[in-house]
């Protein structure tokens, strides 16, 4: 009777195996999307209250210790942490770098207003150069024109 058992239970077992390469639901959505890997994963091969204490039903529908489960989770909140602190460490440096150029600006500012001051000097002593110029050679000519007299 034993033997007459065992076969049975195999039966069942390939029909569950069987049951992991069907689709649960038609490929196509309603919506005409198609639907997530995740809804296509059949349901665990093994009941839940005969997995040990310890245990549980992971995401990918597997069986995962806790324990485990808890030092993942604590190593990934430590390395959130630690980018978080790079993060802001980052912000920190963007920020005096910002500063940095604001007063790199007003240096520049600075300059072009003192640029543009000395080249309105320089157009202004170059026009009273002309104009002495000018004054210059119309006194040499009255004064030529005086000496031919």
């Amino acid at each position: 009777e034993e033997k007459q058992h065992e076969p049975n239970s195999l039966s069942v077992l390939s029909e569950k195996r069987k049951a992991l390469f069907e689709p649960l639901d038609p490929v196509g959505n309603t919506n005409g999307k198609r639907p997530s890997a995740e809804s296509l994963l059949p349901p665990p091969d093994f009941e839940s209250a005969s997995y040990p204490k310890g245990w549980l039903i992971g995401k990918k529908r597997k069986l995962v210790n806790v324990d485990v489960v808890e030092s993942m989770r604590r190593i990934a909140v430590q390395e959130m942490n630690r980018k978080d602190r790079e993060i802001d460490g980052l912000n920190e440096q963007l920020e005096e770098d910002a500063r940095c150029l604001e007063h790199l600006q007003l240096q520049l500012l600075d300059e072009r207003s003192k640029r543009a001051d000395i080249e309105r000097q320089n157009a202004m002593l170059q026009n009273q150069i002309a104009m002495l110029m000018d004054v210059l050679q119309a006194n040499e000519a009255v004064e030529e024109g005086t000496e031919g007299n």
